[in-house]
């Protein structure tokens, strides 16, 4: 009977310190921010409460923290904030990426993606496709066609990491068939049929990119105008080869330039091409004009300024 008493004093004298100690525990994190409270609290307690017998339950209620759905919510917006850094600092980088492209600073705005912490992110992949496929362009072999196959190991990993997106669908056709027109015509033609079908898989996931809409025009146009050798070469590869003609071409084309007027000199000049070889001389005439006055802004307007001008003058 003694014992129980005697445990039962216990119990309560150990109730009761745990009960300040809850209390003090509200004081510090009270006075954490205002001092002044809790020095008039701690005088106001008097010298039965010290400061040793808190530090057990302290330690006690710290680790329950860890578990408290309150404590985690009073966590989340610091967590969500440097989540929001993150993406903000993505969407910087690409924001900037893509003035820079668009500006024709390709150097830069390769080396700014390259600089991305995060290389295996998808909307860097894909751009560094981009912008090393343009950087190849003026350049001579051997750089240039180490920078396209360099381009297309970009564009395959985007296309790994984000299938369901145009662009992956968009620049893994144009630099497999690159890629692939550097390892001979066999294998170009044999490449025919899957970048036809990444051709079309960016224009059916983005209607309005007028530069899918090209691309797939030049497909055609390229399977109208092949010569005859290489239909043989074609026509030994595929049982039922892939097929293509002008006015599919121009179909792709007109679709391309009615989504974004004078988007890129080449499709005036392939509008040009295409109206030429169906006998639409007046058509043909006047975007082959605008295709040889285009102002030279990067290599593409470049080789199309030369090409529509020799053009004209035959016409």
């Amino acid at each position: 009977m003694i014992v129980r008493n005697g445990g039962i004093v216990i119990i309560q004298r150990y109730g009761r310190l745990l009960i300040s100690a809850l209390r003090i525990t509200k004081e510090v994190v009270i006075g954490r921010n205002n001092p002044t409270f809790f020095r008039r609290r701690l005088q106001a307690a008097g010298s039965k409460q010290k400061f040793t017998v808190p530090v057990r339950p302290l330690l006690f209620v710290t680790s329950l923290s860890l578990f408290s759905s309150k404590e985690k919510k009073k966590e989340s917006p610091e967590i969500t904030k440097m989540a929001e850094e993150g993406v903000k600092s993505l969407s910087e980088t690409i924001q900037h990426a893509d003035q820079l492209f668009d500006e024709n600073n390709f150097q830069e705005a390769y080396d700014l993606l390259q600089k991305y912490p995060a290389q295996e992110t998808y909307d860097i992949k894909w751009r560094l496709a981009r912008v090393t496929f343009s950087l190849s362009k003026p350049l001579p072999s051997p750089r240039k066609e180490e920078l396209v196959r360099e381009a297309f190991r970009y564009a395959e990993e985007a296309l790994k990491l984000n299938d369901g997106d145009f662009a992956s669908h968009k620049w893994y056709s144009i630099l497999l068939d690159a890629k692939s027109s550097l390892d001979g015509i066999k294998e170009r033609v044999t490449q025919l049929e899957t970048v036809k079908q990444h051709m079309q898989r960016a224009v059916e996931l983005n209607p309005n990119d007028p530069t899918s809409w090209y691309i797939l025009g030049h497909f055609y146009y390229g399977l109208a105008d092949l010569p005859w050798y290489q239909r043989k070469i074609v026509s030994t590869i595929f049982a039922t080869p892939p097929t293509g003609t002008y006015e599919q071409a121009l179909e792709c084309f007109e679709k391309a330039e009615s989504t974004q007027p004078n988007f890129y000199s080449m499709n005036h000049l392939m509008l040009a091409k295409s109206y030429q070889a169906l006998k639409q001389a007046e058509k043909a005439k006047e975007f082959m004009t605008l295709a040889a006055n285009v102002a030279v802004l990067n290599e593409d307007d470049k080789q199309c300024k030369e090409e529509a001008t020799k053009l004209l003058k035959k016409m």
